[in-house]
């Protein structure tokens, strides 16, 4: 039966198939806790265009499970009844199952120039490029779309939060703030405007704003789904940058990483904390080993190097050698076989150096650390994730020279006291690498305790 969905867009499916796809793309674009109990519905419908999102959204959790489960919706799609719009959404999930995300975003993009109120075809296409690095393409395709929504379309301002993520990534702060303060004052239970200001607060060194930023929708957050710890994950870089290391180790536990998982944005954010705060000398107690069985139970599939590259330390920081090795291993063949699909030319760009190097930091080798992510650092971009994500890894590089003792430390942690003049974190980094390279590191110490640091580190802790 021919129908339209709630933008007003022509799909396949009778009343109830399309409220359950109306269903569906409301709770993705929302970050609903129920979201996948919608997924396991829209498996079942008969909608093509439901299928289609369900394998999207399936793809997205990148392991060998949910590839299978996707590519076996795809072959339930009845591919000669579609119309123009389900056939370039079913071309993007083919291109998508087969690795070339590239492919898929083109089609994508196509869709949404062709038709910019397609919600589906933006969001999807907001993060692959995202996750792709192509930010000047999320900027104009968000603007785009913006031209040509009008006021009685659902979620119409979720829009603005999209292009001040987008804007944020482009170090366009001001024109971004706005926009994401705008969208979460329309839905404050939009979490990803949420999240877009916390990234502009985070990149402006704002850390106190961001604090009181993120307590203020702690209901939608304490109401959300799991990108709902992502948000706390947030909180807690706010905090290690004041100084408040036990305040972040609290939120760890209570709502970034409350239970072991397999999720993998669930795993990046616990690996990523944890090493924030052990490569300023915090003990983060047995934590580590709440991450073992779901950074294994990630293993064997490459088509994220993003998270490929954190797995990589956890697994050397659990001292899993073998496991450690089969990753590294698995990321090389993969990315021969693989040959042109997008990841895998990330892998050979960047992606083994840095995790080959996230990993022997893990293991304590220190000099293969250093030599690997310097080699990476100029093209670690290529990875996705965003600027705040991806600072992990320089400061893996600076924890590496620390522990090496090398004069580039302290080149490296001047610059973070420059870019971060008010943290007290920036000052703490200063003082080791001053001290590992046999200089005073007093002055830096006072200076980040007159800004706010309580703890009585030794600097010559930090793994």
């Amino acid at each position: 039966m021919n129908s339209t969905d709630a933008w007003g867009l022509p799909m396949h499916g009778d009343s109830e198939e399309i409220r359950l796809h109306n269903k569906l793309v409301d709770d993705y674009l929302m970050f609903s806790p129920g979201l996948a109990q919608t997924m396991e519905s829209a498996a079942l419908s008969e909608a093509p265009l439901s299928k289609c999102l369900v394998g999207q959204l399936l793809l997205m959790a990148s392991t060998t499970e949910a590839l299978a489960a996707a590519s076996t919706l795809a072959g339930d799609v009845e591919a000669q009844s579609l119309n123009r719009r389900e056939r370039t959404h079913f071309d993007a999930l083919n291109r998508q199952i087969a690795g070339d995300s590239i492919g898929a975003s083109n089609i994508l993009a196509d869709l949404v120039a062709a038709t910019p109120v397609d919600v589906v075809a933006l969001r999807l296409l907001h993060f692959s490029l995202f996750n792709q690095g192509r930010i000047t393409e999320m900027v104009n395709s968000v603007s785009v779309a913006k031209e040509h929504w009008h006021d009685g379309l659902p979620r119409k301002s979720l829009l603005d939060g999209m292009l001040s993520f987008a804007l944020c990534e482009a170090n366009e702060f001001s024109s971004a703030e706005p926009l994401g303060r705008a969208a979460v004052f329309a839905n404050p239970d939009d979490l990803w405007s949420v999240h877009a200001v916390s990234h502009v607060l985070e990149m402006q060194g704002r850390w106190a704003s961001g604090i009181r930023w993120i307590h203020e929708s702690e209901k939608p957050l304490q109401e959300g789904g799991s990108f709902a710890g992502h948000v706390w994950w947030h909180l807690a870089v706010y905090f290690l940058e004041c100084g408040r290391h036990s305040d972040a180790l609290a939120l760890f536990d209570e709502l970034v990483y409350p239970a072991p998982s397999v999720e993998g944005l669930a795993l990046s954010n616990a690996v990523s904390l944890l090493c924030r705060l052990e490569f300023v000398g915090v003990d983060v107690g047995s934590r580590w080993g709440n991450l073992a069985e779901g950074v294994v139970h990630r293993l064997g599939y490459h088509i994220h190097p993003f998270n490929d590259c954190h797995y990589s330390f956890a697994l050397g920081r659990l001292n899993k050698t073998d496991e450690l090795e089969a990753l590294l291993n698995g990321m090389e063949l993969w990315s021969e076989a693989a040959n042109d699909i997008h990841s895998a030319r990330v892998l050979r760009k960047c992606g083994l150096s840095v995790a080959r190097g996230m990993g022997a930091l893990g293991c304590g080798d220190n000099h293969l650390a250093c030599s690997q992510l310097t080699e990476a650092a100029e093209s670690w971009w290529h990875l996705g994730g965003s600027v705040a994500q991806r600072d992990l890894f320089s400061q893996a590089l600076l924890r590496a020279q620390i522990n090496c003792r090398m004069g580039q430390s302290n080149d490296h942690a001047r610059e973070r006291v420059n870019a971060r003049p008010q943290s007290p974190q920036a000052r703490i980094w200063q003082a080791f690498a001053v001290d590992a390279t046999g200089g005073d590191g007093s002055s830096a110490q006072s200076e980040a305790v007159a800004l706010g640091w309580t703890s009585d580190l030794d600097l010559k802790s930090g793994r």
